[in-house]
């Protein structure tokens, strides 16, 4: 995907969030933990390894920027309290190679780390990701739903899912080939990418087959952002003299459901109850008033 939605970015922090606050707890204590063997051991010890573990578990949770500033505050720590032990008294310029010796140390501890998980999360991002229609793929369409309906679980917020499939799209394959398909695909996912506001999410579950999680939006709303999204979609098509239609079956749940399975299935049913009578249009369910 050429951009990430707000929305993403959210449930991304949110996520995040969860594991900076076990890792703030756990670098917290790692650091408090050299620091008093550090004073009871007199100050005798160079223990600039150990300082190095709590800063590593810190800048894996809160990134490179924290991680760099926690290196500058340990490392001025660490100078004061052995200062304040006496420690430079004989060889004050010691103190300077030490302190500037530690910090360059830990800074670079700190980028390749941090490079290395940003190296992971994109790695990560990828396989998440459709190649054909850029949009995120079945795995992290689940995902990401999977971790919005935690917070809107948390929260008591609304959360509706639109299940999109596309009408007659064997006869495009059959009459125009494969590769006519491939661009009307193409076509979808760029004027879901569009058209869709930024707390949106749109991805593809395989084939034909797309979802878009819509976040605390009413029923309401929610059925004029999907009427909206189809009629711009039918126009596209109609360019294009490609005879497709869109069915689509919107769930909306002011509580939660079990799993994102259920979540899906019922959104999916929709969808179906659409295809086997009329084609081409919108049918809606609320869920959990």
């Amino acid at each position: 995907m050429k951009r990430k939605s707000n929305r993403t970015i959210q449930i991304g922090s949110y996520i995040l969030n969860q594991d900076r606050q076990r890792w703030l707890t756990l670098g917290t204590l790692a650091l408090l933990a050299v620091a008093a063997f550090d004073y009871f051991s007199h100050f005798k010890l160079h223990l600039a390894l150990l300082y190095a573990l709590p800063i590593l578990m810190l800048t894996w949770a809160a990134g490179r920027l924290f991680g760099a500033l926690l290196s500058l505050i340990v490392c001025t720590m660490w100078a004061v309290i052995d200062v304040t032990a006496g420690r430079y008294l004989e060889n004050p310029k010691l103190l300077y190679w030490e302190w500037g010796a530690s910090l360059i140390g830990f800074l670079l501890l700190v980028l390749c780390l941090s490079t290395l998980r940003r190296m992971l999360e994109e790695a990560h991002f990828q396989s998440r990701k459709d190649t054909l229609t850029s949009l995120v793929n079945k795995g992290g369409f689940y995902q990401i739903v999977s971790a919005e309906m935690e917070v809107c679980r948390r929260y008591k917020r609304t959360l509706s899912i639109a299940y999109i499939d596309c009408d007659n799209f064997k006869m495009v394959n059959d009459k125009y080939g494969h590769h006519v398909g491939d661009d009307l695909l193409r076509v979808i996912s760029k004027t879901m990418q569009r058209k869709l506001r930024s707390s949106d999410l749109p991805g593809r579950l395989g084939g034909d087959e797309f979802a878009i999680m819509l976040p605390e939006t009413s029923a309401e709303a929610c059925r004029m952002v999907v009427e909206m999204l189809q009629q711009r979609l039918l126009q596209e098509m109609t360019e294009h003299k490609w005879p497709v239609t869109f069915s689509v079956g919107i769930a909306t749940f002011t509580r939660m459901p079990s799993s994102i399975e259920d979540m899906i299935r019922q959104a999916d049913k929709l969808m179906y109850a659409v295809k086997n009578t009329s084609k081409g249009a919108i049918k809606q369910e609320v869920f959990g008033g």
